[in-house]
Protein backbone atom coordinates (compact mmCIF):
# COMPACT_ATOMS: atom_id res chain seq x y z
CA UNK A 1 0.00 0.00 0.00
CA UNK A 2 0.98 3.75 -1.20
CA UNK A 3 2.69 5.96 1.48
CA UNK A 4 -0.13 8.35 0.57
CA UNK A 5 -2.69 5.87 0.58
CA UNK A 6 -1.83 5.08 4.62
CA UNK A 7 -1.42 9.17 5.44
CA UNK A 8 -4.99 9.98 4.30
CA UNK A 9 -6.08 6.67 6.26
CA UNK A 10 -4.41 8.61 9.01
CA UNK A 11 -5.78 11.69 8.49
CA UNK A 12 -9.14 10.08 8.92
CA UNK A 13 -8.48 8.30 11.68
CA UNK A 14 -7.53 11.28 13.34
CA UNK A 15 -11.17 12.74 12.58
CA UNK A 16 -12.71 9.99 15.04
CA UNK A 17 -10.90 11.19 18.23
CA UNK A 18 -13.80 12.60 19.08
CA UNK A 19 -16.13 9.89 18.34
CA UNK A 20 -17.31 7.97 15.70
CA UNK A 21 -17.10 9.99 12.28
CA UNK A 22 -20.15 10.27 9.30
CA UNK A 23 -23.43 7.94 9.80
CA UNK A 24 -24.83 4.94 8.08
CA UNK A 25 -27.20 5.08 5.42
CA UNK A 26 -30.49 3.94 6.97
CA UNK A 27 -31.30 2.52 3.14
CA UNK A 28 -29.91 2.56 -0.42
CA UNK A 29 -31.98 3.66 -3.33
CA UNK A 30 -32.49 0.70 -5.88
CA UNK A 31 -34.82 -0.10 -8.64
CA UNK A 32 -37.50 -0.68 -5.96
CA UNK A 33 -37.71 2.76 -5.35
CA UNK A 34 -39.47 3.04 -8.99
CA UNK A 35 -41.98 4.30 -8.34
CA UNK A 36 -44.90 7.20 -8.22
CA UNK A 37 -44.65 9.38 -5.03
CA UNK A 38 -46.32 11.91 -3.55
CA UNK A 39 -47.19 13.67 -0.54
CA UNK A 40 -50.87 12.96 0.81
CA UNK A 41 -51.84 16.23 2.67
CA UNK A 42 -51.64 17.43 -0.72
CA UNK A 43 -53.00 15.23 -3.41
CA UNK A 44 -53.30 16.22 -7.43
CA UNK A 45 -49.46 16.96 -7.55
CA UNK A 46 -46.34 14.29 -7.19
CA UNK A 47 -43.56 12.63 -8.65
CA UNK A 48 -42.66 9.95 -10.94
CA UNK A 49 -39.01 8.51 -10.29
CA UNK A 50 -37.42 6.08 -11.81
CA UNK A 51 -34.12 3.77 -11.11
CA UNK A 52 -32.57 3.64 -15.01
CA UNK A 53 -28.50 2.50 -16.07
CA UNK A 54 -27.17 6.13 -17.13
CA UNK A 55 -24.18 7.06 -18.38
CA UNK A 56 -22.39 6.99 -14.85
CA UNK A 57 -23.97 3.78 -13.60
CA UNK A 58 -27.03 3.44 -11.14
CA UNK A 59 -29.23 7.27 -11.64
CA UNK A 60 -32.29 8.73 -10.36
CA UNK A 61 -34.61 10.47 -13.47
CA UNK A 62 -36.91 12.37 -11.55
CA UNK A 63 -40.25 14.76 -13.08
CA UNK A 64 -42.35 16.76 -10.92
CA UNK A 65 -46.03 17.55 -12.51
CA UNK A 66 -46.93 20.60 -10.36
CA UNK A 67 -47.99 24.25 -11.27
CA UNK A 68 -46.16 27.53 -11.71
CA UNK A 69 -47.13 30.25 -9.59
CA UNK A 70 -49.72 31.57 -12.17
CA UNK A 71 -51.23 28.26 -12.30
CA UNK A 72 -50.14 26.39 -15.13
CA UNK A 73 -49.28 23.40 -15.50
CA UNK A 74 -45.43 22.65 -14.94
CA UNK A 75 -43.11 19.55 -15.40
CA UNK A 76 -39.78 19.63 -13.30
CA UNK A 77 -37.20 16.86 -14.36
CA UNK A 78 -33.93 15.73 -13.78
CA UNK A 79 -31.23 13.06 -13.61
CA UNK A 80 -28.07 12.02 -11.30
CA UNK A 81 -26.18 9.49 -10.02
CA UNK A 82 -27.58 7.77 -6.80
CA UNK A 83 -25.37 7.94 -3.42
CA UNK A 84 -26.56 5.68 -1.16
CA UNK A 85 -29.65 7.13 0.20
CA UNK A 86 -29.32 10.41 -1.49
CA UNK A 87 -29.89 12.03 -5.01
CA UNK A 88 -29.43 15.68 -5.55
CA UNK A 89 -29.64 17.00 -8.86
CA UNK A 90 -29.74 19.85 -10.97
CA UNK A 91 -33.45 20.29 -12.57
CA UNK A 92 -35.20 21.63 -15.87
CA UNK A 93 -38.28 22.86 -17.57
CA UNK A 94 -38.89 23.19 -20.88
CA UNK A 95 -41.06 25.65 -23.28
CA UNK A 96 -41.79 25.90 -26.75
CA UNK A 97 -43.59 23.11 -27.63
CA UNK A 98 -46.67 22.37 -29.17
CA UNK A 99 -49.61 19.65 -29.24
CA UNK A 100 -49.43 16.54 -31.74
CA UNK A 101 -48.88 17.36 -35.22
CA UNK A 102 -48.12 20.82 -34.76
CA UNK A 103 -44.76 19.63 -32.43
CA UNK A 104 -41.57 20.45 -33.74
CA UNK A 105 -38.00 18.98 -31.60
CA UNK A 106 -36.37 22.42 -32.61
CA UNK A 107 -39.02 24.73 -30.92
CA UNK A 108 -38.34 22.84 -27.62
CA UNK A 109 -35.75 24.78 -24.87
CA UNK A 110 -34.96 23.66 -21.74
CA UNK A 111 -33.81 25.96 -19.00
CA UNK A 112 -32.37 25.19 -15.64
CA UNK A 113 -35.08 25.49 -12.38
CA UNK A 114 -33.29 24.71 -9.62
CA UNK A 115 -32.02 21.69 -7.90
CA UNK A 116 -33.84 18.71 -6.26
CA UNK A 117 -32.63 16.80 -3.25
CA UNK A 118 -34.26 13.10 -2.48
CA UNK A 119 -33.72 11.29 0.85
CA UNK A 120 -35.38 8.38 1.65
CA UNK A 121 -35.83 6.56 5.44
CA UNK A 122 -37.09 3.58 3.99
CA UNK A 123 -38.53 2.01 0.76
CA UNK A 124 -42.31 3.68 1.52
CA UNK A 125 -40.93 7.26 2.93
CA UNK A 126 -38.90 10.14 1.59
CA UNK A 127 -38.24 13.90 1.62
CA UNK A 128 -37.59 16.07 -1.51
CA UNK A 129 -35.84 19.90 -0.82
CA UNK A 130 -36.54 21.83 -3.86
CA UNK A 131 -34.54 24.89 -4.41
CA UNK A 132 -35.65 27.26 -7.61
CA UNK A 133 -33.03 29.63 -8.70
CA UNK A 134 -35.75 32.39 -8.88
CA UNK A 135 -35.25 33.78 -5.49
CA UNK A 136 -38.60 34.65 -5.77
CA UNK A 137 -39.73 31.59 -5.79
CA UNK A 138 -40.45 29.81 -2.87
CA UNK A 139 -38.27 27.02 -1.38
CA UNK A 140 -38.32 24.15 0.81
CA UNK A 141 -39.54 20.54 1.24
CA UNK A 142 -42.06 18.19 0.79
CA UNK A 143 -42.93 14.68 2.66
CA UNK A 144 -42.67 11.57 0.02
CA UNK A 145 -44.99 8.44 -0.20
CA UNK A 146 -44.81 5.58 -2.26
CA UNK A 147 -48.45 5.28 -4.09
CA UNK A 148 -47.50 2.64 -6.45
CA UNK A 149 -45.49 -0.36 -6.49
CA UNK A 150 -43.60 -2.75 -9.69
CA UNK A 151 -45.89 -5.93 -10.32
CA UNK A 152 -44.86 -8.67 -8.14
CA UNK A 153 -41.87 -6.89 -6.58
CA UNK A 154 -40.31 -6.39 -3.03
CA UNK A 155 -38.11 -3.42 -1.51
CA UNK A 156 -36.13 -4.48 1.25
CA UNK A 157 -33.78 -1.34 1.24
CA UNK A 158 -30.43 -3.11 0.23
CA UNK A 159 -28.28 -3.76 -2.35
CA UNK A 160 -29.94 -7.05 -3.21
CA UNK A 161 -32.63 -5.56 -5.04
CA UNK A 162 -30.61 -4.52 -7.83
CA UNK A 163 -28.98 -7.93 -8.59
CA UNK A 164 -29.44 -9.35 -11.82
CA UNK A 165 -30.90 -12.54 -10.72
CA UNK A 166 -29.98 -14.40 -14.06
CA UNK A 167 -26.41 -13.48 -12.83
CA UNK A 168 -24.57 -16.18 -11.08
CA UNK A 169 -23.79 -16.72 -7.15
CA UNK A 170 -20.11 -15.20 -6.13
CA UNK A 171 -18.67 -15.16 -3.11
CA UNK A 172 -15.26 -13.35 -1.93
CA UNK A 173 -13.01 -13.68 0.99
CA UNK A 174 -9.78 -11.95 2.08
CA UNK A 175 -8.15 -10.51 5.11
CA UNK A 176 -6.95 -7.22 5.53
CA UNK A 177 -3.65 -6.17 5.85
CA UNK A 178 -2.38 -6.33 9.69
CA UNK A 179 -0.86 -2.67 10.67
CA UNK A 180 1.35 -4.75 13.16
CA UNK A 181 -0.14 -3.23 16.69
CA UNK A 182 -1.62 -7.05 17.28
CA UNK A 183 0.51 -9.17 15.31
CA UNK A 184 -1.49 -12.50 15.88
CA UNK A 185 -4.32 -11.05 15.31
CA UNK A 186 -6.53 -11.66 12.09
CA UNK A 187 -9.17 -9.37 10.66
CA UNK A 188 -11.25 -10.86 7.62
CA UNK A 189 -14.26 -10.11 5.16
CA UNK A 190 -16.33 -11.94 3.54
CA UNK A 191 -19.15 -11.36 0.56
CA UNK A 192 -21.39 -13.52 -0.65
CA UNK A 193 -23.92 -12.54 -3.49
CA UNK A 194 -26.91 -15.08 -4.87
CA UNK A 195 -29.80 -14.68 -6.81
CA UNK A 196 -32.14 -14.37 -3.23
CA UNK A 197 -29.62 -12.42 -0.93
CA UNK A 198 -26.45 -10.51 -0.56
CA UNK A 199 -24.04 -10.69 2.61
CA UNK A 200 -21.36 -9.33 3.97
CA UNK A 201 -19.23 -9.94 7.36
CA UNK A 202 -16.18 -8.90 9.26
CA UNK A 203 -14.51 -11.46 11.58
CA UNK A 204 -11.99 -10.40 13.91
CA UNK A 205 -9.80 -13.06 15.91
CA UNK A 206 -7.11 -12.79 18.81
CA UNK A 207 -7.55 -9.26 19.17
CA UNK A 208 -7.95 -8.30 23.12
CA UNK A 209 -11.45 -8.20 24.11
CA UNK A 210 -13.14 -4.88 23.39
CA UNK A 211 -14.84 -2.84 21.17
CA UNK A 212 -13.59 -2.05 17.31
CA UNK A 213 -14.96 0.48 14.67
CA UNK A 214 -15.50 -0.66 11.13
CA UNK A 215 -15.31 1.48 8.69
CA UNK A 216 -16.09 1.63 4.67
CA UNK A 217 -14.72 4.36 2.52
CA UNK A 218 -14.56 6.58 5.45
CA UNK A 219 -18.17 5.60 6.39
CA UNK A 220 -18.77 3.89 9.49
CA UNK A 221 -20.64 1.00 9.50
CA UNK A 222 -20.98 -0.76 12.95
CA UNK A 223 -18.88 -1.93 15.20
CA UNK A 224 -17.66 -5.45 16.71
CA UNK A 225 -17.75 -6.68 19.61
CA UNK A 226 -14.48 -8.99 20.85
CA UNK A 227 -15.27 -11.45 23.25
CA UNK A 228 -12.96 -14.31 25.02
CA UNK A 229 -13.60 -17.85 23.59
CA UNK A 230 -12.50 -21.12 24.61
CA UNK A 231 -9.29 -21.07 21.57
CA UNK A 232 -8.50 -17.26 22.51
CA UNK A 233 -11.04 -14.41 21.70
CA UNK A 234 -13.90 -13.53 18.68
CA UNK A 235 -16.11 -11.09 17.46
CA UNK A 236 -18.53 -10.90 13.96
CA UNK A 237 -20.33 -7.92 12.05
CA UNK A 238 -23.19 -9.37 9.98
CA UNK A 239 -24.77 -7.46 7.26
CA UNK A 240 -27.46 -9.15 4.95
CA UNK A 241 -30.21 -8.16 2.02
CA UNK A 242 -32.89 -8.96 2.73
CA UNK A 243 -32.39 -8.61 6.42
CA UNK A 244 -33.00 -10.91 9.11
CA UNK A 245 -32.88 -11.20 12.96
CA UNK A 246 -29.03 -10.53 14.06
CA UNK A 247 -28.08 -8.93 11.25
CA UNK A 248 -28.28 -5.07 9.77
CA UNK A 249 -29.32 -3.89 6.25
CA UNK A 250 -26.60 -4.38 3.66
CA UNK A 251 -27.12 -1.04 2.34
CA UNK A 252 -23.92 -0.41 0.44
CA UNK A 253 -21.77 -2.28 -1.45
CA UNK A 254 -18.10 -3.03 -0.28
CA UNK A 255 -16.59 -4.34 -3.26
CA UNK A 256 -14.02 -1.86 -4.20
CA UNK A 257 -14.19 -0.56 -1.07
CA UNK A 258 -11.53 0.36 1.69
CA UNK A 259 -12.28 -1.69 4.27
CA UNK A 260 -10.89 -0.63 8.34
CA UNK A 261 -10.89 -1.90 11.58
CA UNK A 262 -10.14 0.91 14.00
CA UNK A 263 -9.59 1.19 18.06
CA UNK A 264 -10.56 4.04 18.60
CA UNK A 265 -8.69 6.40 16.40
CA UNK A 266 -6.13 3.94 15.85
CA UNK A 267 -5.87 1.85 12.12
CA UNK A 268 -5.52 -2.05 13.16
CA UNK A 269 -6.58 -3.37 9.73
CA UNK A 270 -7.33 -2.39 6.48
CA UNK A 271 -7.26 -3.02 2.40
CA UNK A 272 -9.35 -2.55 -0.27
CA UNK A 273 -11.79 -5.45 -0.38
CA UNK A 274 -11.57 -6.28 -4.44
CA UNK A 275 -14.21 -9.07 -3.90
CA UNK A 276 -12.08 -11.82 -5.52
CA UNK A 277 -12.42 -15.54 -5.26
CA UNK A 278 -12.49 -16.55 -2.24
CA UNK A 279 -9.12 -17.37 -1.43
CA UNK A 280 -8.43 -18.28 2.28
CA UNK A 281 -6.37 -14.38 2.28
CA UNK A 282 -5.54 -12.19 0.18
CA UNK A 283 -5.71 -12.28 -3.45
CA UNK A 284 -3.44 -15.22 -4.28
CA UNK A 285 -4.95 -17.91 -6.77
CA UNK A 286 -6.91 -20.72 -5.17
CA UNK A 287 -4.80 -23.93 -3.94
CA UNK A 288 -5.17 -26.86 -6.75
CA UNK A 289 -8.24 -25.89 -9.01
CA UNK A 290 -11.45 -27.65 -9.88
CA UNK A 291 -10.87 -31.43 -10.27
CA UNK A 292 -10.84 -32.12 -14.26
CA UNK A 293 -14.15 -33.96 -15.81
CA UNK A 294 -14.98 -37.26 -15.65
CA UNK A 295 -17.23 -40.42 -14.66
CA UNK A 296 -16.93 -40.83 -10.60
CA UNK A 297 -18.53 -40.28 -7.76
CA UNK A 298 -17.20 -38.96 -4.10
CA UNK A 299 -19.35 -38.84 -1.00
CA UNK A 300 -18.82 -38.17 2.63
CA UNK A 301 -21.71 -38.96 5.28
CA UNK A 302 -21.04 -37.77 8.51
CA UNK A 303 -23.80 -38.99 11.74
CA UNK A 304 -22.55 -38.22 14.89
CA UNK A 305 -25.44 -39.10 16.46
CA UNK A 306 -26.57 -42.16 14.51
CA UNK A 307 -29.22 -42.81 12.22
CA UNK A 308 -31.54 -40.20 13.59
CA UNK A 309 -29.73 -37.34 14.46
CA UNK A 310 -27.63 -34.36 12.36
CA UNK A 311 -26.46 -34.83 9.54
CA UNK A 312 -23.72 -34.11 6.81
CA UNK A 313 -23.72 -35.26 3.15
CA UNK A 314 -21.25 -33.97 0.80
CA UNK A 315 -21.23 -35.25 -2.89
CA UNK A 316 -18.65 -34.40 -5.54
CA UNK A 317 -19.60 -35.75 -9.34
CA UNK A 318 -17.22 -35.73 -12.10
CA UNK A 319 -18.94 -36.14 -15.63
CA UNK A 320 -18.27 -35.53 -18.57
CA UNK A 321 -19.10 -32.36 -19.39
CA UNK A 322 -18.79 -30.54 -15.82
CA UNK A 323 -17.98 -31.16 -12.34
CA UNK A 324 -20.72 -30.69 -9.15
CA UNK A 325 -19.89 -30.45 -5.29
CA UNK A 326 -22.66 -29.98 -2.58
CA UNK A 327 -22.61 -30.24 1.04
CA UNK A 328 -26.65 -30.51 2.78
CA UNK A 329 -27.04 -30.63 5.87
CA UNK A 330 -29.95 -31.89 7.64
CA UNK A 331 -31.66 -31.79 10.93
CA UNK A 332 -29.88 -29.71 13.00
CA UNK A 333 -30.61 -26.18 14.88
CA UNK A 334 -31.81 -23.17 11.91
CA UNK A 335 -29.69 -20.97 11.81
CA UNK A 336 -26.32 -19.98 9.53
CA UNK A 337 -23.18 -22.42 9.43
CA UNK A 338 -19.70 -21.82 8.14
CA UNK A 339 -18.12 -24.53 5.81
CA UNK A 340 -14.87 -24.91 5.49
CA UNK A 341 -12.58 -27.10 2.96
CA UNK A 342 -8.92 -27.66 3.59
CA UNK A 343 -8.51 -24.98 6.00
CA UNK A 344 -10.06 -22.66 3.40
CA UNK A 345 -13.34 -20.62 4.12
CA UNK A 346 -15.71 -21.69 1.54
CA UNK A 347 -18.70 -20.27 1.98
CA UNK A 348 -22.16 -20.21 4.31
CA UNK A 349 -25.35 -22.61 4.33
CA UNK A 350 -28.48 -21.64 5.45
CA UNK A 351 -30.57 -24.26 7.00
CA UNK A 352 -34.15 -23.65 7.68
CA UNK A 353 -37.26 -25.48 8.94
CA UNK A 354 -39.20 -28.08 6.24
CA UNK A 355 -41.47 -30.41 6.83
CA UNK A 356 -40.49 -33.24 9.16
CA UNK A 357 -37.29 -31.32 9.82
CA UNK A 358 -34.51 -28.73 8.85
CA UNK A 359 -32.14 -28.75 5.85
CA UNK A 360 -29.75 -26.52 4.35
CA UNK A 361 -27.03 -27.05 1.25
CA UNK A 362 -24.94 -24.97 -0.59
CA UNK A 363 -23.85 -26.05 -4.13
CA UNK A 364 -20.63 -25.46 -6.37
CA UNK A 365 -20.55 -26.01 -10.36
CA UNK A 366 -17.57 -26.26 -12.87
CA UNK A 367 -18.66 -24.53 -15.42
CA UNK A 368 -21.21 -22.17 -12.93
CA UNK A 369 -24.62 -21.99 -13.73
CA UNK A 370 -27.26 -19.73 -11.53
CA UNK A 371 -27.99 -20.10 -7.90
CA UNK A 372 -24.77 -22.04 -7.23
CA UNK A 373 -20.80 -20.86 -6.76
CA UNK A 374 -18.33 -21.51 -8.98
CA UNK A 375 -16.00 -24.60 -8.14
CA UNK A 376 -12.38 -23.14 -7.93
CA UNK A 377 -11.43 -26.33 -5.66
CA UNK A 378 -10.28 -29.63 -5.24
CA UNK A 379 -12.12 -31.17 -1.84
CA UNK A 380 -11.06 -34.35 -2.29
CA UNK A 381 -8.65 -35.55 0.56
CA UNK A 382 -9.48 -32.35 2.17
CA UNK A 383 -11.25 -31.28 5.58
CA UNK A 384 -14.45 -30.49 5.62
CA UNK A 385 -15.35 -28.79 8.82
CA UNK A 386 -18.89 -27.04 9.23
CA UNK A 387 -19.13 -24.18 12.07
CA UNK A 388 -22.14 -22.73 13.93
CA UNK A 389 -21.50 -19.94 16.31
CA UNK A 390 -17.78 -20.46 16.48
CA UNK A 391 -18.25 -24.32 16.96
CA UNK A 392 -17.28 -27.24 15.11
CA UNK A 393 -20.64 -29.52 14.38
CA UNK A 394 -19.51 -31.61 11.58
CA UNK A 395 -15.82 -32.73 10.96
CA UNK A 396 -14.39 -35.41 8.29
CA UNK A 397 -12.04 -35.97 6.20
CA UNK A 398 -13.35 -36.17 1.71
CA UNK A 399 -12.47 -39.75 0.14
CA UNK A 400 -9.60 -39.28 -2.21
CA UNK A 401 -11.07 -42.08 -4.18
CA UNK A 402 -14.57 -42.92 -5.42
CA UNK A 403 -16.79 -44.67 -3.35
CA UNK A 404 -19.87 -44.46 -5.10
CA UNK A 405 -21.50 -44.95 -8.73
CA UNK A 406 -22.23 -41.64 -10.72
CA UNK A 407 -25.89 -40.73 -10.03
CA UNK A 408 -26.71 -41.04 -14.01
CA UNK A 409 -26.22 -41.19 -17.21
CA UNK A 410 -27.09 -38.09 -19.25
CA UNK A 411 -25.92 -39.18 -22.92
CA UNK A 412 -29.00 -40.18 -25.79
CA UNK A 413 -30.05 -43.74 -25.64
CA UNK A 414 -27.13 -46.04 -27.32
CA UNK A 415 -24.62 -43.31 -26.07
CA UNK A 416 -22.16 -44.86 -23.66
CA UNK A 417 -19.73 -41.71 -23.35
CA UNK A 418 -18.56 -41.58 -19.77
CA UNK A 419 -18.03 -45.46 -19.82
CA UNK A 420 -21.45 -45.91 -18.76
CA UNK A 421 -24.48 -48.22 -20.63
CA UNK A 422 -27.47 -45.95 -20.48
CA UNK A 423 -29.71 -48.78 -23.04
CA UNK A 424 -32.33 -50.87 -21.61
CA UNK A 425 -31.49 -54.79 -20.85
CA UNK A 426 -31.01 -56.67 -23.58
CA UNK A 427 -29.66 -53.38 -26.05
CA UNK A 428 -25.97 -53.05 -26.14
CA UNK A 429 -25.82 -49.78 -27.82
CA UNK A 430 -22.04 -48.61 -26.85
CA UNK A 431 -21.66 -51.30 -24.26
CA UNK A 432 -22.85 -54.63 -22.66
CA UNK A 433 -25.17 -54.36 -19.95
CA UNK A 434 -26.55 -58.10 -19.66
CA UNK A 435 -24.79 -60.58 -16.94
CA UNK A 436 -22.06 -63.09 -17.81
CA UNK A 437 -23.69 -66.16 -20.50
CA UNK A 438 -26.10 -63.85 -21.03
CA UNK A 439 -25.72 -62.10 -25.05
CA UNK A 440 -28.74 -59.97 -25.45
CA UNK A 441 -27.57 -57.51 -28.10
CA UNK A 442 -24.07 -58.09 -27.87
CA UNK A 443 -21.16 -61.49 -26.77
CA UNK A 444 -19.54 -60.72 -23.26
CA UNK A 445 -18.03 -64.44 -22.71
CA UNK A 446 -14.22 -65.26 -23.21
CA UNK A 447 -12.59 -66.96 -26.49
CA UNK A 448 -14.44 -70.75 -27.20
CA UNK A 449 -17.32 -70.08 -24.51
CA UNK A 450 -20.29 -69.22 -26.87
CA UNK A 451 -22.60 -69.09 -23.23
CA UNK A 452 -26.22 -67.13 -24.26
CA UNK A 453 -25.99 -67.97 -28.53
CA UNK A 454 -23.46 -65.95 -29.57
CA UNK A 455 -20.13 -67.00 -31.54
CA UNK A 456 -16.32 -65.41 -30.56
CA UNK A 457 -14.11 -67.51 -32.05
CA UNK A 458 -11.82 -67.18 -35.51
CA UNK A 459 -13.23 -68.38 -38.93
CA UNK A 460 -12.77 -72.24 -38.33
CA UNK A 461 -13.21 -72.52 -35.24
CA UNK A 462 -16.02 -73.79 -33.97
CA UNK A 463 -15.57 -73.93 -30.28
CA UNK A 464 -19.06 -73.60 -28.80
CA UNK A 465 -20.49 -73.04 -32.50
CA UNK A 466 -20.49 -72.70 -35.84
CA UNK A 467 -18.96 -69.72 -37.78
CA UNK A 468 -17.99 -71.34 -41.69
CA UNK A 469 -19.83 -71.01 -44.85
CA UNK A 470 -22.03 -73.98 -45.81
CA UNK A 471 -20.58 -77.20 -46.77
CA UNK A 472 -17.40 -76.56 -44.34
CA UNK A 473 -17.76 -78.20 -41.23
CA UNK A 474 -14.17 -77.13 -40.24
CA UNK A 475 -13.96 -77.11 -36.28
CA UNK A 476 -16.63 -79.60 -36.16
CA UNK A 477 -19.66 -78.49 -36.63
CA UNK A 478 -22.42 -78.78 -39.51
CA UNK A 479 -23.59 -76.18 -41.76
CA UNK A 480 -24.87 -78.12 -44.64
CA UNK A 481 -29.34 -78.24 -45.24
CA UNK A 482 -31.13 -81.48 -43.88
CA UNK A 483 -30.16 -84.73 -45.39
CA UNK A 484 -26.92 -83.21 -46.57
CA UNK A 485 -23.99 -84.41 -44.79
CA UNK A 486 -21.47 -82.22 -46.05
CA UNK A 487 -18.44 -82.18 -43.19
CA UNK A 488 -20.70 -83.94 -40.98
CA UNK A 489 -23.65 -86.99 -40.13
CA UNK A 490 -27.37 -86.03 -40.04
CA UNK A 491 -28.53 -89.94 -40.51
CA UNK A 492 -29.23 -93.04 -38.30
CA UNK A 493 -30.87 -92.93 -35.26
CA UNK A 494 -33.88 -90.44 -34.55
CA UNK A 495 -32.22 -88.87 -38.04
CA UNK A 496 -30.16 -85.41 -36.98
CA UNK A 497 -30.43 -83.83 -40.35
CA UNK A 498 -27.69 -81.46 -40.92
CA UNK A 499 -26.94 -82.56 -36.88
CA UNK A 500 -26.14 -84.97 -34.83
CA UNK A 501 -27.76 -88.72 -34.51
CA UNK A 502 -26.04 -90.17 -31.67
CA UNK A 503 -27.41 -91.84 -28.64
CA UNK A 504 -31.34 -90.61 -27.93
CA UNK A 505 -31.17 -87.77 -25.61
CA UNK A 506 -28.24 -88.45 -23.59
CA UNK A 507 -25.52 -85.53 -22.72
CA UNK A 508 -23.32 -85.23 -25.57
CA UNK A 509 -25.67 -87.11 -27.83
CA UNK A 510 -27.25 -84.14 -29.69
CA UNK A 511 -30.28 -85.91 -30.87
CA UNK A 512 -31.87 -83.10 -32.92
CA UNK A 513 -29.72 -80.24 -31.59
CA UNK A 514 -27.60 -80.17 -28.44
CA UNK A 515 -28.35 -81.38 -25.29
CA UNK A 516 -24.88 -81.00 -23.73
CA UNK A 517 -24.64 -79.74 -20.07
CA UNK A 518 -25.24 -76.70 -19.71
CA UNK A 519 -22.52 -73.77 -21.05
CA UNK A 520 -20.62 -76.78 -22.55
CA UNK A 521 -21.07 -76.76 -26.48
CA UNK A 522 -19.63 -80.36 -27.58
CA UNK A 523 -19.65 -79.86 -31.61
CA UNK A 524 -23.10 -77.48 -31.35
Amino acid sequence: MSRSFRLTRLTSAVLLAAGLAGAAHATTITREFSSVWFDPAKSGHGLGLEVIEGAGGKELLAYWFTYDAQGRQMWVFGTAPIAGDTVRMTAYVTSGGRFDGAFSPSSVRSSAWGTLEFSFADCDTGTLRYTPNDPAAPHGTMPLTRLTRLFNSTCTGGISDDRNTAATATRSAEFLVNRGAYPAASARVRFEDRSDRSEFSVELEDLPAGSYTLRVDDVVRGSITVAPIARGTEGELEFRSPVEPGKVLLDFDPRGAIVEILEGNRVLFDSVFDGGTDTGGGNTPPPGGAPGNGNARYELVLEPSGNDGPELDAKLELRQDRVDFSVELEDVAVGTYRLQVGGVQRGSIDVVSVPGGTEGEIEYRNPVEPGKFVLDFDPRGAQIVVTFNGTSVFSGTFPTAPNGAPSGNDDGSGDDNGGGDDDGPGDDNGGDDDGPGDDNGGDDDGPGDDNGGGDDDGPGDDNGGDDDGPGDDNGGGDDDGPGDDNGGDDDDDDDDHGGDDDDDDDDDDDHGGDDDDDDHDHGG
